[in-house]
Formats: structure tokens, C-alpha cells, sequence
């Protein structure tokens, strides 16, 4: 066949083997990759175990038990959903005191002993030129450095020095508050050294040195020195923190001194930082930022805020990234729904007209919707502009928001003769109404009378039969009082003979053991 043919398909099951690695394709001869998502049912378990179920073969099963395991602290529970055992670090702050006393753990909870305190504590000479750093908690155990600047105190004697004719006061090397008393001066000969020459022979090593010299720790800390012979290569640990920043560039190595790994072959990493990202986002939000402590800034904001418009009719969504970077007056135009506003004024019994707005209503005392205007007893009616209204209830001396809804606007047009002629009208015909209401036809007498007698008649009979009742209930009851007494009386009689034969019974087995008694 020709190279540009297109090949024709069998027809027959695909069968090749899906990204699951268990099943095969079920479908026919097709062309391009198979379905990646395989949709055979198997029965699957969860992580933990404790779930299992007829599931597809591409759904991940878990289940809503909670891990009751302890974690690596040993303090606290994994609480973990549908945990495989391999349970995480604890995220919770130690918070147990440090051996210093002074201050907490600031570490992840653990298990065993504290690190020491990561706080440096200065420690000074007297006049308090010369310093270093010590952890908190050990500055009792360091003695205050040896300052070689003089003291710039003078003497209590006042006198000055006359070695080789320098006419300065003498100076004492650095002291603590009180300096010592001037000691007498002596000037004692100086014995020369006898440096003994020996003789070395060529080719040989020279021998160690054995000068002491002072010598870092492995992590280098200020303050940790020690004196060591010079031919001694060995390194030390001075059981101080190792303070070397971590990664993340936020917080420091707690582990104790330790050399770094591009000083010695032996050398131990610092510790990984598992805390959670403590910084503040910018622009400023309240929403934490999701990842681990990590180096540089945090990545924006994408979580979604709702703020409702101002007139409260709709709400709005938006990410926080994009709502705290704008300033105060594109929130307020961002936030406004396009529509009416829709509150009602305070002033009167109309809604606002213009666009949703923050703030309180501008045109309060402005309103131009029109109001009908009506007298006292309602015959006459105007149609006012509603800014007028408010003008009169002003100079009529009450204020508009304390009119009622219903009577707003009614009183302000004075009567005049037409209300004065209705309302006459109106009072003729009350009453008439009131002349027919009382003109009603009294009740027919005889058909009245009649129902009272069947009434009456009702009544005696069912007196009759209250009467039997009475007495059925009266036989009842003595019936009831005599069953009563006979059992009482029975339940007396043959309770005495009981006692009775338990009193003979309890004499035969007293002789009974007389008896015994004495034929042994």
C-alpha cells in the first residue's frame, strides 16, 4: 500500500495498557493515546485502612477517621484525616521553659530535652569598652573580658610618675568600679633569659610547636575561644547554639555548634525550617500566606472577598490582591452596584434618586417628588413639590422625619366653606343610619318559651338518670370496701398461724440440740 494511505483499523479491542498500570484499553481499534482516566470498578482501600470500597479505578479512596497516632513530640495526636502512619512534623510551638529560665521555646514541639536559649546576652567589662555575646543563661558561668584600654581614673595620690622623666599621671589597667590603692612603687632589676642554643642536626623534623595560642570553635562564635597548644589540630564544639541563618533567610539554626558543610568533610547541615510563612503581605491583607517559611515575598493574594454595595442591594466579589491596591476612592466607585439607590431620605417618605453612593444622601432636603396636599377633614388637595412640604412642616415648627407616613402632608391647606357644608352632609346621614339601625323588630315571645320548656325537660331527665348513676357507684364502692376487709382479715389470720408454727418450729430445734448436746 502507499506510504500517504491512511491505515485502516481492525475492529478489534484496543488492549493496551492505561496510565493506571493495571488494566488494559476496553475500547475498539482506535487511533492517538488511549483514555487516560481508567473507569474499572475495584475495591479499594483508604490509606489508613479502615474503608474499603467499590470504587473507579482512577478516584482516590478516603475516608473521615481522624489519625489517634501520637506524633514524633509525643505530646500531641496526629488528628490527621485518613492517615497512611507516616504522620507529619508537629506545627505546634513547644513553648516549655528553656533552661536559662527566662525565656520559652520558640522551637516546633519535639521530643526530649530543649536547645539551648537562641537570645545573646552582652556581657562587658567595667568601664564597658570591651564586650562579647554569650547565650542567655550562661552569662554566670563567663568572666568579663580582659579590656586593654587603661583606666581614666586617676590616682587617689595624685602624683605623677618620674620613670625616665615622663611627667604624666599614671594609669591602672581597667578595674571595676572602686579602683585599687597606688601600690609602692619598686623598680626591680630585670633577669636576662639564658636561651639555650641547641644544636639542631640537618634533614631532621622540627619537634611540635608548643605555644598556646587561641583557637575558635567549629562554628566560630565570638566569646568561645579556647587556649590550645598550636601543634594541636583538633576542632571543639562550644555547646552554644550555632545561630548560622537558615534557608528560608528568616530565622536561625537552633541545633548546637556544628562546622558547616564547606569548612570539614564531617561537617552536619543546619536544620530545615518547618514553620509556617510569618510575613506580612504588601499590600496588606488579612489572610496569611499559605506556604512554609521560604526567602523573598510572598506570592499575591488570590483569595476571594465579598463587600456589598452601598445601598446594600447586591454583593460584590473580589480577589484581595485587586480590592487592597486600590486606594480608598476606586473602592467606593469599585463597590457601587450602577443601580438606584433605593434608601429611603430621612427627611421624608421618599427613596434617594440618584446612583449607589457611599455616605449618607446629599439631596435630602431636595427632594422634587411631587406629594398630594390635602385639608383636615381631606375635601381639598394640591399637589406640592416635597421640598415645599418640608419647608411648611419647618415653619409650622415640627420636623419633618417625626410626621407619620399616612399623615404626611394632610393639614397643611386650611379649610374652607365646601369642607364645612360636607362635613354637615356627612353628620346627616350617621345619622339616619343610627334611626334604622334602632328600628329592628323584636323577637317572637311564644317561640322562645317553647325552646326554654324543651330545655327544662331536657334538663329533669338527665337529672333521672344521675340519680341511678349515683347509686351504682355508691353499691361499687361498698363492694370494693368488703373485698378489701376480707383480704385484710385473711392475710391476719393466716399470717398468726404462720408465726405460730414458726415459734414450734424454732423450740423443736432448740431441744434438738439440747439433746445433742448432752449425749456427747
Amino acid at each position: 500500500m502507499p506510504c500517504d494511505a491512511p491505515v485502516q483499523l481492525c475492529g478489534a479491542t484496543c488492549d493496551k495498557m492505561l496510565p493506571c498500570g493495571y488494566h488494559r484499553c476496553p475500547e475498539r481499534c482506535h487511533r492517538g493515546q488511549c483514555v487516560e482516566t481508567c473507569r474499572v470498578v475495584v475495591k479499594k482501600s483508604c490509606r489508613c485502612g479502615s474503608l474499603k470500597k467499590d470504587v473507579p479505578c482512577y478516584q482516590d479512596l478516603a475516608c473521615e477517621r481522624k489519625c489517634q497516632r501520637m506524633r514524633d513530640c509525643g505530646r500531641h495526636a496526629c488528628k490527621r484525616r485518613c492517615c497512611d502512619g507516616d504522620c507529619p512534623p508537629c506545627s505546634e510551638i513547644c513553648g516549655r521553659k528553656l533552661r536559662c529560665k527566662n525565656h520559652k521555646c520558640p522551637s516546633p514541639c519535639h521530643r526530649g530535652p530543649c536547645a539551648p536559649c537562641p537570645i545573646m546576652v552582652t556581657i562587658s567589662c567595667a568601664c564597658g569598652e570591651t564586650r562579647f555575646e554569650v547565650p542567655c543563661g550562661t552569662e554566670m558561668d563567663n568572666k568579663p573580658p580582659r579590656c586593654p584600654k587603661p583606666c581614666p581614673i586617676t590616682p587617689l595620690c595624685r602624683h605623677a610618675s618620674n620613670i625616665k622623666g615622663v611627667s604624666i599621671p599614671i594609669l591602672l589597667w581597667c578595674h571595676g568600679a572602686k579602683p585599687p590603692p597606688n601600690p609602692e612603687f619598686t623598680l626591680k632589676p630585670k633577669k636576662k633569659k639564658i636561651i639555650q642554643q641547641s644544636e639542631s642536626v640537618p634533614g631532621t623534623p622540627c619537634p611540635p610547636c608548643p605555644e598556646l595560642v587561641w583557637r575558635s570553635c567549629v562554628g566560630k562564635h565570638i566569646g568561645a575561644e579556647r587556649m590550645m597548644v598550636c601543634s594541636d589540630k583538633s576542632q571543639f564544639s562550644c555547646e552554644n547554639l550555632c545561630g548560622n541563618p537558615l534557608p528560608c533567610g528568616n530565622h536561625y539554626c537552633t541545633k548546637t555548634c556544628h562546622a558547616l558543610e564547606n569548612q570539614l568533610q564531617g561537617s552536619q547541615p543546619c536544620e530545615d525550617c518547618y514553620l509556617s510563612c510569618q510575613k506580612e503581605r504588601e499590600p496588606a491583607c488579612p489572610h496569611h500566606c499559605p506556604r512554609r517559611c521560604h526567602p523573598g515575598d510572598c506570592p499575591p493574594c488570590k483569595v476571594l472577598i465579598k463587600r456589598s454595595c452601598h445601598c446594600g442591594a447586591m454583593v460584590h466579589v473580589f480577589e484581595c490582591l485587586y480590592y487592597n491596591s486600590l486606594s480608598a476612592k476606586g473602592q467606593e466607585t469599585v463597590r457601587s452596584c450602577g443601580g438606584p439607590c433605593h434608601r429611603k431620605l430621612p427627611n421624608c417618605t421618599h427613596l434617594c434618586p440618584e446612583t449607589c453612593h457611599s455616605g449618607q444622601c446629599t439631596n435630602a432636603e431636595k427632594c422634587c417628588k411631587k406629594v398630594t396636599v390635602r385639608c383636615k377633614c381631606h375635601t381639598l388637595k394640591k399637589e406640592w413639590v416635597c421640598q415645599d412640604v418640608q419647608a411648611a412642616y419647618h415653619l409650622a415648627g415640627c420636623h419633618p422625619r417625626d410626621i407619620p407616613k399616612n399623615q404626611f402632608g394632610i393639614g397643611l391647606i386650611p379649610c374652607n366653606s365646601d369642607c364645612n357644608s360636607k362635613v354637615q352632609v356627612v353628620e346627616s346621614e350617621l345619622q339616619l343610619r343610627k334611626t334604622r339601625v334602632t328600628e329592628v323588630q323584636e323577637p317572637d315571645v311564644e317561640k322562645s318559651v317553647r325552646k326554654r320548656r324543651k330545655r327544662r325537660e331536657q334538663v329533669l331527665e338527665s337529672k333521672e338518670t344521675s340519680k341511678l348513676q349515683k347509686i351504682i357507684s355508691r353499691m361499687k364502692r361498698l363492694l370494693l370496701f368488703v373485698f378489701i376487709l376480707v383480704i385484710l382479715l385473711a392475710a391476719t389470720y393466716y399470717g398468726y398461724k404462720g408465726l405460730l408454727w414458726l415459734n414450734d418450729w424454732m423450740n423443736e430445734v432448740d431441744e434438738r440440740r439440747q439433746r445433742y448436746s448432752r449425749i456427747k
